[in-house]
């Protein structure tokens, strides 16, 4: 098995999320922390993603945006993706800098938590 990861992993990292785009804010797969799983095995790819929902309309569009980014790399010959449905993602697996230009262009919200009797609410910052 080959340790030489660093083509695949910028050949992911040129695979961005298409709803970070719709954002304003492109992030690749592994800035997004959609990637769990890369091995690179006598030329053969393998890569396991999560998502962001279970019901990402997405899919098919990312998978195969995977399997030409790595297989276009010289020693891979066949590239396989696999979706991981026990997977959660959540924004913390995210990286630091892709936090940060996703709320530059999308500010967290602020959510009322509680209104007085008086008609007054106060709000939190929703944290992700």
């Amino acid at each position: 098995m080959s340790t030489d990861l660093a083509p695949l992993e910028a050949a992911l990292d040129r695979v961005v999320d298409p709803c970070s785009i719709a954002t304003g804010a492109p992030i690749g797969l592994r800035e997004m922390g959609l990637v769990t799983g890369l091995t690179l095995d006598g030329g053969h790819a393998r890569v396991t993603l999560s998502l962001t929902s279970p019901m990402c309309w997405q899919m098919t569009n990312i998978v195969d945006m995977v399997k030409q980014e790595l297989g276009a790399l010289e020693g891979v010959t066949w590239v396989s993706c696999e979706i991981d449905p026990a997977a959660d993602w959540m924004p913390d697996r995210m990286s630091a800098g892709a936090k940060t230009r996703l709320r530059a262009v999308r500010p967290l919200p602020i959510a009322p938590v509680a209104i007085s009797p008086s008609g007054n609410s106060e709000g939190v910052r929703i944290r992700s």
